[in-house]
């Protein structure tokens, strides 16, 4: 009986703050800053989350103020997953966020940006 309650009790637990847990995880800035993007390239905003999309507009690597609209990593189902290369992996776990600049929204990789903290809208 008290190995049931252990583990009844562990598995409220984990009920009550797993939920806590994800959702601190998924908490991101208002706005984003681009980085790591070298002076004379672009950040292209893309149609849908890949690198593979097509390219809506070239943010510049000083730009500020992304208004965040969303983050999301891609889910690659188990089988696709198995088959893939350490770096086709690496590259299908990138997280994309959906941000809008100069009035057009599109999808950037997380990577290049960095919170706006000086931005307060």
């Amino acid at each position: 009986m008290r190995k049931i309650t252990r583990g009844l009790f562990f598995l409220v637990l984990a009920s009550v703050l797993g939920p806590a847990v994800s959702v601190a995880e998924e908490v991101t800035p208002a706005f984003w800053a681009v980085t790591g993007v070298r002076a004379g390239d672009v950040l292209h905003l893309r149609d849908v989350p890949s690198a593979e999309s097509k390219s809506l507009a070239g943010i510049p690597p000083d730009a500020r103020g992304l208004k965040n609209l969303g983050c999301r990593t891609n889910v690659v189902p188990l089988e696709q997953w198995a088959r893939m290369t350490k770096a086709q992996r690496d590259y299908a776990q990138t997280r994309w966020c959906r941000v809008e600049y100069r009035g057009q929204q599109g999808w950037v990789a997380q990577r290049y940006l960095k919170q706006d903290s000086a931005l307060t809208r």
